[in-house]
């Protein structure tokens, strides 16, 4: 079997698994994806991405507080958010502000938002903002 051909198998193996986990998690909101990813980003960007993989789902985090975990500040988690080559199966969508919603995927309002909202509350979490 040649390398491109394993290689391709690969793909359409971890294709497989994704779909079935957001199956998955659509039909159960508690479902943690585990979907193996390399998602390239600085090491500051993949520290945060790790540590969003590890927020339980129908759970928030503040900006502040995940900042306060990676020794970071806010701003520079919100700037991984919104760098974030794979949201929902990298959860930021559980990262809020301290007052509220916070953003998604670099947005404060419209069409990006009303997902993070649609997000949190199929995990049962009620967010004002």
């Amino acid at each position: 079997m040649s390398d491109r051909a394993v290689a391709e198998g690969a793909r359409n193996g971890l294709f497989q698994q994704a779909s079935l986990e957001f199956m998955r998690y659509f039909e159960d909101p508690t479902f943690m994806f585990s979907v193996p990813l390399e998602l390239g980003g600085t090491l500051f960007q993949r520290k945060v991405w790790a540590a969003l993989r590890r927020i339980p789902p129908g759970t928030t985090c503040s900006y502040g507080e995940m900042a306060r975990r990676l020794g970071s500040s806010p701003r520079a988690v919100g700037n991984a958010c919104r760098r974030n080559p794979c949201p929902v199966i990298v959860p930021c969508h559980r990262v809020v502000s301290a007052n509220g919603l916070g953003g998604y995927a670099g947005a404060t309002g419209g069409p990006l938002l009303a997902r993070k909202r649609w997000l949190l509350a199929h995990e049962g979490v009620i967010v004002d903002g």
